[in-house]
């Protein structure tokens, strides 16, 4: 009697945890796999130069005080608001640099695969739990966003435990645990608010697989409560979506962007990897069957990276543009459990599943070595290497001219100096019209270069930062460079040239040049 007493409740344990205890040895793979993560992601972190979005988390989070930060989100960001409140307190003990910027979000990948080993953990195999754990650490989504001074993979990690809080409350329905997964969503939500759909996806998962009426009762009470405490910062957020206007209309490049750039972020070798391996992994399943335990992960997954994307898709073409892949990043997680579900199921042994997970490193390698982490691999921008030459080369005292007219996206110019602003404290900067905290925005104005005459003509030494211009040579120094013709054609030139400035050295980056200039 006892033993059939046993073996009734594995049975029942084993349609949500996938049958088999965990072996002791198996306690420590959420932290190995989560230092695995953030060693991938944060072993080259440094190299890739500041790009725009990464100046406004320095502009936010460094360079302004906490009642300067506060002003700024109730006119612009308020969507990022915990991320730069976090990263201000990050910055009281590590310097802004490119490396120190970026470990939050490399630790936050770490997190974020560590969560998924424990998710998967929850409802199937050792197998399918650490695959997936490691798929997440290399999925090149994954990688790019713990290379990124954004919240886009605290984001992902929110999205993992609040998963993993889920199912654990459903399961134990306890009260306690309800409403840490209610605590969970509110700082969710705060911290990205597209995880607000999220809950859709829960609340799908728990309708199909946990239909007990007290665990659907709490979901609803928790997730409704939850609700009314964001619903002030919804409400703020709604009003400042004037700032993501840049989106682009859904059109046929959207297609190309949720199948391979929402997940393998210019990596087509590993989309296409995945797409053989899910295929693969259907096929059999068509043979075979597929364990419940499994098949309750896998909904979860499906439902967790397709109802979001879809809600933003449909909203972008009917109401609003709002869609673009990396606002997606937490549902990356997502992307690596369904790829481990189907690995564990092609993997007769575990070597099997090695084999596979290897070739998804190998296919990943080339995207994350020669585009993610290239030193112009924030979508060209530079601003790095014009800081790094100003603080090799300019003395203090010599003035600055920023010549804001480019050709470019995204501009200005102006963000270029709020990603390192140490670097430019030595300088009389000439062209700054209004600073962004007294405007409560998160970059400053530039003047143009005619208003700066005067104030020019008693500078010995200016340096002048414009658009690049291919058609000179990388490096050149002379008592009297030619100014070329993209920049020769700017009032930035004519200025100084009527006061007498000669050009004697210049250096020109991927989409930007200086020039030094003395009389």
């Amino acid at each position: 009697m006892n033993n059939s007493y046993a073996g009734e409740s594995r049975r029942r344990r084993g349609a949500l945890r996938g049958g088999l205890p965990a072996q002791p040895s198996a306690a420590l793979d959420p932290l190995i796999i989560g230092l695995l993560a953030a060693a991938a992601s944060l072993c080259r972190a440094g190299r890739p130069s500041f790009w725009y979005d990464e100046a406004a988390t320095i502009s936010a989070s460094y360079s302004r005080s906490l009642g300067e930060l506060w002003r700024m989100l109730s006119n612009v960001d308020a969507v990022h608001g915990l991320y730069y409140l976090l990263m201000h307190g990050w910055f009281q003990i590590f310097p802004p640099t490119e490396f120190w910027s970026r470990v939050p979000s490399g630790l936050a990948v770490g997190g974020a695969a560590a969560g998924v080993v424990v998710l998967g953990k929850q409802f199937s195999s050792r197998t399918v739990a650490v695959a997936s754990g490691v798929v997440c650490a290399i999925l090149p989504r994954s990688t790019w966003a713990g290379i990124e001074a954004r919240p886009y993979a605290a984001s992902m990690m929110a999205a993992v435990w609040l998963t993993v809080l889920l199912v654990a409350a459903a399961r134990r329905n306890n009260a306690w645990v309800w409403l840490a997964y209610g605590i969970a969503q509110v700082i969710s939500v705060v911290l990205d608010v597209y995880l607000v759909l999220l809950l859709l996806a829960h609340f799908g998962f728990v309708c199909a697989f946990l239909r007990s009426r007290t665990v659907l009762v709490r979901f609803a009470v928790t997730s409704f409560l939850s609700g009314c405490a964001v619903l002030p910062f919804l409400v703020e957020a709604a009003g400042q979506v004037h700032q993501i206007s840049w989106v682009a209309p859904i059109g046929h490049r959207t297609i190309e962007d949720v199948a391979v750039q929402q997940y393998f972020e210019r990596s087509p070798p590993f989309a296409i990897l995945s797409a053989l391996v899910v295929v693969a992994a259907i096929v059999l399943w068509r043979r075979t069957s597929m364990t419940e335990a499994d098949r309750q992960l896998l909904t979860l997954a499906v439902a967790w990276l397709a109802i979001p994307t879809a809600v933003i898709v449909i909203w972008s073409a009917l109401i609003h543009p709002i869609y673009t892949p990396r606002y997606l990043s937490f549902t990356a997680p997502a992307m690596a459990l369904v790829l481990g579900v189907c690995i564990g199921a092609l993997a007769a042994k575990p070597w099997a599943a090695v084999a596979i997970v290897a070739l998804f490193a190998v296919a990943a390698t080339p995207n994350y070595i020669r585009v993610q982490t290239n030193p112009y691999a924030k979508y060209g921008m530079d601003y790095s290497q014009v800081a790094d030459l100003i603080t090799a080369k300019a003395a203090p005292g010599d003035c600055l001219l920023v010549n804001d007219t480019v050709t470019f996206m995204p501009a200005p110019m102006r963000p270029l100096m709020a990603a390192r602003p140490d670097a430019y404290r030595k300088l009389i900067d000439l062209t700054l019209w209004q600073r962004a905290t007294d405007r409560n925005e998160v970059f400053d104005t530039n003047l143009i270069p005619e208003v700066v005459a005067k104030p020019l003509s008693h500078c010995g030494v200016v340096w002048i930062i414009t658009e690049a211009d291919k058609s000179m040579p990388a490096h050149e120094q002379g008592a009297a460079l030619p100014p070329g013709p993209r920049y020769g054609a700017t009032p930035a030139f004519a200025v100084p040239h009527d006061l007498g400035f000669r050009l004697v050295e210049r250096w020109q980056f991927n989409l930007v040049q200086v020039v030094k200039a003395q009389k």
